[in-house]
């Protein structure tokens, strides 16, 4: 029996595709093998994360979180006053299924919802490139995003910066899917996608010249549909956006102003925020990355090994730009991936985790090389360039050469570093605090003094308890228009008494002894006497009444 050549054809290109769905869906497996084990598998009970590091971001995301569920504010607490944070709430929203349903007082949020998104984001990496037809470049991709460092490092934390930038891939899936189905909704969903990221993260604002898109979108009936298409994406845009500059607008007074102001307003008088005077040290730290020669300490050694790229990576990214075809999508893509990085080179804040979003927008370019090499791009002259094409790869999924921990070392493969949980190590000395605490006193409920964050512990306590700094040894002393100190912990502690209220001392050892709290507030006839459950690494104190003293005593506590 003779076969047609149709035939042949079609039989060809079913065992190409089944072949590449085949391949394609074991290196999606493999990436989501990975991902359990370095990221999904980790105790964190076991962990310092607990500690909500670095403060003050991750405590305050933690606060606003608990501050929308409980009163319906993104706020944080600091004594019985209700404040503005320093962060937009729109990672602390996205906490708030975890936050209800977790146990363990809920301080997982943080780390459930940002391994959510980490898994969210590999699953939609692939199955974008699946509904396309293209299951091989969806698994060479999903699993280059998975072994990426600074993927696998804040897929771990409690920072909002893995949410921004998976909003932003969201932003572009949306424009390229739009872009080339033809369908124009897709591109209004990107707009209102950008502007809510927003709330997120403001810099994704610079990812704006994406929108160009509706412009470059293909089928205008005439000049004025075209107009009408361009005005309504803008203010679909704007609308999405506006919740975050009424909410600046309510609490600082303009639309503009932010947390930042409102705490540490001679950081932004002294400083603009972007400023060609920032690039000389940011290209610095791009240069330390891209070359394994970093030396200084950064977020990413609190979750993982601090690294954010290798060098292997780099090197695919720039080579994929040559594979890259014109498009009316990679022309906007590109503006809008151009215009973002140059406003964060001249940021004035340097941290690598800043370019996330263009780092995971850089995945499918450097894939690119690599599927032209597994396709068959390459010829027997051309055997040592494919070669050397499908070692970057592999060096850029193992993560070598890099550094890892602090003081950095070199020669490290990320990889294997992330497998071993190098940088989750030790155990949270607050969070420990916070429990025995909580076991001992919950029955009485009163006041807390304590050189733990306030925030943090407000946000642990039960809504009863009532945290607050020491003295003005705290995260919050550099505001303008709201000051604790000495005087205002006295005139809280005098409150209590007046109110019959227990009062508690919380202490544990600073993790930088300069920056240790003063003497516990003093009242004249009463005395601090310490707990039975204090140990080396936590004291608990209560307030006693002296026996000469006339004043009202503190209502009786039952000894743990």
């Amino acid at each position: 029996m003779t076969v047609e050549p149709s035939q042949k054809v079609l039989t060809s290109s079913r065992r190409k595709f089944s072949g590449e769905t085949v391949i394609g869906i074991a290196l999606l497996l493999l990436a989501l093998l990975f991902y359990w084990m370095a990221v999904l598998r980790i105790d964190l009970h076991r962990t310092s994360f607990l500690d909500l590091g670095p403060y003050p971001d991750a405590v305050e995301y933690f606060g606003q979180a608990n501050s929308i569920l409980r009163h319906g504010q993104p706020t944080i607490q600091i004594g019985y006053d209700r404040l503005p944070s320093r962060y937009p709430p729109g990672y602390p929203t996205l906490m708030l299924p975890w936050l209800s349903c977790l146990p363990h007082h809920s301080i997982y949020a943080p780390f459930r919802t940002n391994q959510t998104i980490g898994l969210l984001l590999l699953l939609g990496f692939f199955f974008l490139y699946l509904g396309y037809e293209k299951p091989l470049a969806g698994g060479v991709a999903t699993l280059l995003l998975a072994s990426q460092p600074a993927f696998i490092t804040y897929s771990r934390a409690s920072m909002s910066d893995l949410s921004g930038a998976a909003a932003a891939v969201l932003a572009f899936a949306l424009v390229y899917s739009g872009l080339t189905s033809r369908r124009r909704w897709l591109l209004y969903a990107a707009a209102v996608v950008l502007g809510l990221s927003l709330s997120i993260r403001p810099q994704l604002l610079f990812f704006g010249p994406l929108l160009i898109s509706m412009a470059l979108f293909p089928g205008f009936r005439s000049r004025w549909h075209w107009l009408l298409h361009c005005v309504s994406i803008l203010l679909a845009f704007l609308l999405a956006a506006s919740p975050y500059f009424l909410l600046n607008w309510s609490e600082f007074g303009h639309p503009l102003r932010t947390g930042y102001d409102f705490w540490v307003p001679s950081l932004t008088d002294r400083q603009m925020p972007f400023s060609l005077h920032n690039l000389p040290r940011q290209f610095a730290m791009l240069w330390q990355e891209a070359s394994a020669t970093r030396t200084q300490f950064r977020v990413s050694n609190l979750f993982g090994t601090g690294t954010y790229f290798v060098p292997g990576f780099v090197l695919l990214s720039l080579l994929g730009l040559a594979f890259c075809r014109f498009t009316r999508f990679t022309f906007s893509a590109l503006l809008a991936g151009m215009t973002f990085f140059v406003a964060t080179t001249t940021y004035s804040f340097v941290d690598g985790r800043f370019f996330m979003p263009l780092q995971f927008l850089l995945v499918p370019i450097a894939t690119l090389p690599v599927l032209w090499v597994l396709r068959g791009g390459q010829t027997f002259r051309r055997r040592l360039f494919s070669l050397s094409i499908l070692l970057l790869y592999l060096f850029s999924c193992a993560g070598y050469p890099s550094q890892s921990a602090f003081p950095p070392k070199a020669n490290r493969i990320q990889a294997w570093d992330a497998l071993q949980g190098l940088g989750t190590r030790g155990r949270s000395p607050r969070y420990q605090a916070v429990i025995e605490f909580r076991r001992a006193f919950s029955a009485h409920p009163g006041v807390v003094f304590s050189n733990i964050d306030p925030v943090y512990l407000n946000a642990l306590l039960p809504s009863h308890f009532v945290a607050a700094p020491i003295d003005e040894k705290h995260s919050y002393a550099f505001s303008r228009l709201w000051h604790y100190g000495k005087s205002e912990a006295t005139a809280l502690l005098e409150n209590e008494i007046s109110l019959h209220h227990p009062v508690y001392a919380l202490r544990v050892p600073p993790t930088n002894p300069a920056k240790n709290s003063g003497p516990l507030p003093d009242v004249a006839g009463y005395s601090w006497q310490r707990n039975a459950i204090s140990h080396p690494g936590l004291e608990v104190m209560t307030l006693v009444s002296n026996p000469n003293s006339s004043g009202p005593p503190p209502p009786a506590l039952h000894r743990p």
